[in-house]
């Protein structure tokens, strides 16, 4: 999408409300979460028994054992999955399917790096049996698989768009994770193999740092619900480091940003580790008004809008680069200043912890003065390896990558 219009003035909305991550702010989706709140517990047995004395009003997650009827055997199920001794789940994924899958869970197939991210950071890497060949052809570029390179050794399956069933079959999987783009495709193995198959969505780099539920579905799947909840509060706070800083910064002191961060450095998007580290997103709003998550933007437009620092996506361009894909961005205060940099970016798939990472990057770029005694490099191993158990990742991914971030002297 182009902006052809060199007279648009966006007034910029960038005051965000933190969200913290203790899981208010969505429905965890299995059944037997009759109240449909973010956690099975005992007010979910009191409620199945409101719907059976006529008290409370039916709900899609009351039908625990997915029978078609709300009973007392409901209220056995919800206390099964309380104790942890429930003999299998239903869920309704994030494509929306309703899917029964056994426990526990001991062999897992994924088809999609944002979903083996998800098993990985909840401590269930060894579980996995089977990878997609995506996934095995980037290696080394994914932190996961940086902090797991013993993953690059099991069998592939195909992709989420493309399963090899065969393949599949023969890792006799208990359950496998897969993209919820493609809901058709998950049905599609389902039906032929006949194992579960469990659709989950990537973390929104527009919105990371609130409650993920897809990592809270998989959580739950997996046992490991206590991990997932502990990963929602470390995101929580680390990012609550830096917006109690950025929060009091005047708006008028706040570079404007302009991200390539999508398609390598093709399209611009609503990245909120721009706006968490103190910057203003010249792009937003007009992102925001047309409903979407990425654009490509004429470059007139750019200008207009002048953005002070300029960070390049995942694919390690140069100013060269930007320039050739970009023509005229060199009028920009970003450019003239020597304010373009690299970043990681969301290109490999919106890892969580990335994008805390990012944040800390940014936050010491915008604002120096405020974060001088922040050393990048050394916090982001330290949350890397806090969340992964692998040292060094910042600096090892960077270099399968070809970036070069910028370091402080």
């Amino acid at each position: 999408m182009r902006i052809m219009s060199s007279g648009l003035i966006l007034a910029l909305c960038i005051s965000l409300v933190f969200m913290p991550a203790s899981a208010s702010d969505f429905t965890l989706q299995i059944l037997g979460n009759a109240n449909m709140d973010d956690t099975i517990d005992e007010l979910d047995i009191e409620y199945v028994q409101g719907i059976i004395d006529g008290t409370n009003d039916e709900t899609e997650l009351a039908d625990a054992n997915y029978d078609g009827e709300i009973n007392e055997e409901d209220i056995t199920q919800i206390e099964l999955i309380i104790s942890g001794e429930e003999e299998e789940l239903t869920v309704i994924d994030s494509a929306g399917r309703i899917v029964t899958v056994p426990q526990p869970i001991e062999r897992i197939v994924t088809t999609a790096i944002p979903v083996l991210r998800n098993v990985v950071i909840l401590d269930a890497a060894d579980k996995v049996v089977g990878i997609d060949s995506s996934t095995a052809d980037g290696g080394m570029k994914y932190f996961c698989v940086q902090a797991h390179p013993e993953l690059l050794d099991l069998p592939t399956v195909g992709t989420y768009q493309e399963p090899n069933m065969e393949a599949i079959l023969k890792l006799k999987p208990d359950v496998i994770f897969s993209y919820s783009g493609y809901p058709d495709s998950a049905d599609a193995i389902q039906e032929k193999i006949g194992i579960p198959v469990v659709c989950t969505h990537y973390v929104e780099p527009s919105k990371f740092y609130m409650t993920s539920d897809s990592l809270m579905l998989t959580a739950e799947i997996l046992g490991k619900k206590d991990r997932a909840e502990w990963l929602m509060s470390y995101v929580g706070d680390k990012i609550d480091r830096i917006t109690e800083i950025t929060a009091e910064i005047p708006e008028e002191e706040k570079p404007k940003v302009y991200a390539l961060v999508w398609y390598g450095i093709t399209q611009t998007m609503d990245y909120a580790p721009v706006e968490l580290a103190g910057g203003r997103n010249v792009a937003k709003e007009f992102l925001l008004s047309q409903g979407l998550e990425s654009a490509q933007i004429n470059p007139e437009q750019v200008i207009i809008w002048n953005p002070d620092v300029i960070f390049l996506g995942c694919t390690g361009d140069s100013v060269t680069k930007l320039l050739e894909t970009h023509p005229g961005l060199e009028a920009t205060n970003a450019v003239k200043e020597g304010n373009v940099y690299q970043i990681f970016g969301p290109h490999f798939c919106h890892d969580l912890i990335q994008l805390v990472v990012e944040t800390y990057y940014m936050a010491k770029l915008l604002h120096p003065d405020e974060f001088h005694d922040l050393d990048v490099e050394d916090e982001a191993n330290r949350m890397f390896e806090e969340v992964y158990g692998a040292e060094d990742l910042y600096n090892k991914v960077q270099e399968a990558r070809g970036l070069e971030l910028h370091r402080w002297e």
